[in-house]
């Protein structure tokens, strides 16, 4: 690196992650203006992480203990990325084995048998590509996609590099960076090195399955295939027994022949040992579970780490909202979450003013088609199109307070829970729209549901919004676009059903416009009514006793009068009486408490919300399925 020919500013960072102090102090003996920082945690990426933190540079340089730079590397590297553009440029790896056994390694690593297709390790034109060798950076590129993920023990240079690819990135080959790289020597370390890769692809493969290609499902598929001829040879099928074990043999011993001809190299006799041990230790380990933990940001020394917090999609169903999906959209664009965030809008208004709003006045806001204007197929087609590995919902008519998402990852993070939200602060725009507000957030209008009138943290049945970790969603089967409302809680009553927990945290307020006239108020609560008898017919466990109050009220008002025709006045009229008594009462009571005139419209918001609810609980829906439609892979 001292060595080399560039002419700007060059600082080395030394992350030391050692069991003794033996490197450190040669460090400090040999290369004075080397600077040292400590990674205790002895992983690689902690390490990434660390001498980023300490660097200064607006182009970071990977290079690894075993790499050896050629002369002119960083001259060169500079120089491509000025000329492309790139997010990342890097070059093929050149193997060198110092033990007979490494040459064979080495060997094996430069081969499609060893290496795929993998550019980086065979050449090939320069161009785009999926990863590369090491790799120098644009700052700014890195900072943006949210820098190495220390959660990552193996893979983090692809999982990185797929993220700056997501982001509409380039990650460059550069065939003239040739890095001379040393192997490792001894059958043990080889195996345990490709255990690693195997498991940590795994792990890509749960977080990001899109990104894997076809090179990266042929050890898995050998295991598998070697698995089975026991089984095979057992049920009699001898000859289809002994397939996949003769192929694969006859295909180590042919190639590994090939090669050594034409490499002229002793070490070829030991290359089927070595594939072999690269390819068997590569797919036990993609079929061993690894336990991973999101990271969060750090602070260290007085500076904040660059870490790589996950990727946020935030999802926005709107229909007809050009007057409030500036706010909402506002909202999500002046965060302070430092991960990569994405805003996607799926969009089924009847003109195409808010398609238009929002192309004119927010250029990065993901715009997709709703054609069937409900929230659950809006919500579906946006999920579809993103790639967080957190997904957001926000509404249109919600406006999201600062930090909002800084603090719903980090109780994602903190708990483990599939599902984290808070509670719907309602803020009314008119007098009527304050008293419907009130009458959200009063027991005698929300039940008891917690993300209504707040509570402790903790498990619940349901939330408002919610911050989904992507894993869950999937396994789940998304949100169901046949529910037309109510989807939120059926969603949430199927992740709980999986074993997956719903978490309330109050310090998670959103804000939220209601209904701001009386018909508005009785077709929402209609609706809600509707879809909550589906969710019963569907669900029935799901229901709780707050449920039933609107219905069970409904009756007894409707046999009222049947009563009075029979002659019992005084039953007759019981229902009723206690029903206007406690609605005066309470919003009495409620006024009082809250000092505002819009109380003296309580009581006519409170009956319209439920009666209405109750009303379409009794009126049937027809429903396109009763079974959950699952949203589509990416």
């Amino acid at each position: 690196m001292l060595s080399q020919d560039y002419k700007g500013p060059v600082e080395v960072i030394v992350a030391d992650g050692s069991d003794t102090p033996a490197t450190s102090d040669l460090v400090r003996r040999l290369y004075p203006t080397v600077t040292l920082v400590p990674n205790p945690e002895q992983v690689i990426t902690p390490g990434i992480l660390s001498a980023y933190e300490a660097s200064t540079g607006e182009i970071i340089v990977r290079c690894d203990a075993h790499t050896v730079f050629p002369p002119g590397y960083l001259r060169r590297a500079v120089s491509t990325l000025q000329r492309t553009g790139a997010a990342n440029v890097g070059g093929r790896q050149r193997p060198v084995g110092t033990t007979f056994f490494g040459r064979a390694v080495a060997m094996a690593m430069t081969t499609p048998l060893g290496a795929g297709g993998a550019r980086y390790r065979l050449g090939g034109a320069e161009g785009p590509v999926d990863t590369v060798f090491l790799g120098a950076f644009r700052r700014d590129a890195l900072e943006a996609a949210g820098g190495v993920d220390p959660a990552l023990g193996g893979a983090e240079d692809y999982e990185l590099n797929w993220r700056l690819r997501a982001r509409g990135e380039t990650v460059w080959f550069d065939p003239g960076l040739v890095v001379a790289y040393q192997p490792r020597g001894s059958l043990r370390a080889l195996a345990r090195q490709y255990f690693n890769y195997g498991r940590w692809k795994r792990v890509m493969a749960r977080r990001h399955p899109a990104s894997l290609l076809p090179r990266h499902f042929a050890s898995p598929l050998l295991l598998l295939g070697l698995a089975a001829s026991p089984v095979l040879a057992v049920a009699g099928a001898s000859w289809t027994a002994a397939a996949v074990p003769l192929a694969y043999v006859l295909t180590l011993a042919l190639g590994s022949l090939t090669v050594g001809i034409r490499r002229r190299s002793s070490a070829a006799l030991l290359l089927p040992l070595a594939l072999a041990t690269m390819h068997l230790s590569w797919g036990i380990g993609f079929f061993t579970p690894v336990q991973t933990k999101w990271a969060v940001t750090a602070r260290r020394g007085g500076r904040t780490a660059v870490t790589a917090l996950p990727s946020v999609s935030v999802l926005i169903p709107v229909r007809n909202a050009e007057a409030t999906i500036g706010a909402a959209i506002d909202s999500v664009l002046s965060q302070d979450y430092k991960g990569p965030v994405e805003v996607i809008v799926a969009d089924g208004s009847d003109t195409p003013a808010t398609s238009d709003l929002v192309r004119r006045l927010y250029p990065t806001v993901t715009l997709v088609p709703n054609p069937e204007q409900t929230a659950g197929f809006g919500l579906g087609a946006a999920q579809r199109a993103s790639t967080g590995e957190i997904i957001v919902r926000c509404d249109a008519h919600t406006v999201f307070p600062p930090g909002y998402l800084r603090h719903a990852v980090s109780t994602l993070q903190r708990t483990g829970a599939a599902n984290v939200g808070g509670r719907q602060r309602p803020v009314g725009t008119t007098f009527f729209g304050r008293a419907v507000a009130m009458a959200m957030t009063t027991p005698l209008g929300a039940g008891g549901a917690r993300y209504r009138l707040g509570g402790a943290e903790g498990p619940v049945d349901t939330v408002f919004l919610g911050a989904f970790r992507r894993d869950a969603l999937d396994a789940a089967g998304g949100v169901d676009p046949v529910f037309v409302r109510n989807q939120d809680y059926e969603l949430n009553w199927r992740l709980r059903a999986r074993g997956e927990t719903v978490w309330f945290d109050p310090g998670l307020v959103v804000a939220y416009q209601p209904r701001g006239s009386l018909r508005a108020l009785a077709r929402q609560y209609f609706n809600y009514g509707r879809w909550k008898r589906v969710m019963a017919r569907r669900h029935p466990a799901s229901l709780l006793p707050r449920h039933f109050a609107s219905p069970l009220l409904l009756l007894g008002l409707a046999a009222s009068p049947v009563l009075a025709v029979a002659g019992a006045s005084w039953t007759a009229a019981a229902v009723p009486l206690t029903y206007v008594l406690t609605l005066a009462l309470g919003s009495l009571t409620v006024g009082i408490r809250r000092r505002s005139s819009a109380a003296l419209l309580l009581p006519l918001a409170l009956a319209t919300m439920h009666l209405s609810w109750g009303i379409g609980f009794f009126s049937p829906v027809r429903v396109g399925s009763t079974k959950t439609v699952a949203v589509p892979p990416r």
